[in-house]
């Protein structure tokens, strides 16, 4: 993947004009086009306003500080760019009617093409699309060989929903900007189908950029923020930027709501208020899995989320966590986004949460994918 550039026109130092439309901010997360002769983008990641010297970072709060700087390699769009994900999101897992693996990448390739362009309020618009396994193995056999489906677990409901030939995600500070844009790539695909899909969005960021759940918990907190970490826990092939992209709706019981602040702490590991673990510190510190009361018993508990799902139980490197609320009818949403070098990493999680968890407990799935995500098609 090559180094950003501007996907929009503009002089440096001016900006738009009052109410003009602009490209300002938009990011398309699959890379050059050229491939298999299919005309594309040279898409590289940075907005316009970055010809003006701003910069290509989130900036929903003046008091929220980003993640530290990545090198341009490193900054995929809706991936690890913009450093804080945007308020809002559109996720459509899309059946693309016809469409063998060469025409899907061909359809994708124009797609990507022709996205309206968005008013300045929307701050960064970011597009990412990945392409089921069976696509992907085919298309890539080599950058893809470890593409698999997600196998069930259990708390996926029974009228789990999976399956689509393409995940396409848009985020951006409006909703208005995401639905657009959302509907444009799906009208641009060519007859498709929704298998599922969701409209995900993240309250006002912390200054470390992480941002509290339907839930009250802050998420996010244990991330790969250097490009070691993404090298060794997201990247598949460190040169191309490939990830494989783990996608799940899930619901959280309304019980879990009326539980006891402490209860819920206790379920979590980590402090509703700050995020700080269980075991001290501060809110971005990992937890003491091993520290203790005087009398013995364990400051984080055997069944806390946040020592069950510790990547230190498997042995594995961090995968990317940028996770979204989502509203249900009943109890508090969220939809899991998550981008990994091996999905193997998110399946061993998963089982080891399937045993014991008491967040878990209160938990179901209906909608569940994994994707592999190209850094060149």
């Amino acid at each position: 993947m090559t180094d950003p550039v501007s996907t929009g026109g503009g002089l440096a130092g001016s900006g738009p004009a009052p109410g003009r439309t602009t490209r300002r901010g938009l990011f398309v997360t699959v890379g050059s086009a050229a491939a298999a002769g299919v005309a594309g983008w040279m898409l590289r990641g940075v907005a316009a306003d970055a010809a003006a010297g701003a910069s290509p970072t989130a900036s929903p709060s003046p008091d929220a500080t980003p993640p530290s700087d990545l090198p341009d390699a490193d900054r995929r769009p809706g991936i690890t760019l913009p450093a804080i994900p945007q308020r809002r999101a559109v996720v459509e897992v899309l059946s693309v009617a016809g469409a063998t693996s060469t025409d899907l990448r061909a359809r994708v390739a124009s797609a990507l093409a022709s996205l309206p362009e968005q008013p300045a309020d929307a701050g960064e618009v970011t597009v990412t699309i990945g392409f089921s396994p069976e696509h992907a193995r085919r298309l890539w056999p080599d950058r893809a060989a470890g593409a698999a489906s997600l196998p069930r677990f259990a708390s996926d409901s029974d009228d789990l929903r999976t399956g689509g030939d393409v995940a396409v995600q848009v985020c951006a500070e409006t909703a208005a900007a995401a639905g657009e844009t959302s509907r444009a790539v799906r009208e641009a695909l060519g007859a498709t189908r929704v298998v599922w899909s969701a409209a995900g969005y993240r309250d006002a960021p912390t200054r470390e950029g992480t941002a509290r759940t339907s839930t009250g918990f802050v998420d996010g907190i244990v991330n790969p923020r250097t490009p070691e970490l993404l090298a060794a826990g997201v990247w598949s092939d460190p040169q191309r930027r490939d990830t494989h992209w783990i996608l799940r709706r899930m619901r959280v019981d309304g019980a879990f709501a009326h539980m006891p602040t402490a209860v819920q702490e206790r379920a979590i590991g980590r402090r509703r208020d700050s995020g700080a673990p269980l075991s001290g510190g501060a809110g971005l510190d990992d937890i003491d899995l091993f520290a203790k009361q005087p009398d013995g018993e364990l400051l984080v508990p055997l069944d806390a989320h946040a020592r069950r799902a510790h990547p230190s139980n498997i042995g594995r490197p961090l995968m990317l966590r940028r996770s979204y609320s989502v509203d249900v009818a009943e109890g508090m949403g969220l939809l899991f986004v998550a981008f990994l070098a091996d999905p193997t990493t998110f399946v061993l999680t998963q089982r080891r949460l399937d045993e014991q968890d008491a967040l878990l407990a209160h938990t179901s799935t209906d909608a569940s994918g994994c994707f592999f995500v190209p850094g060149e098609l």
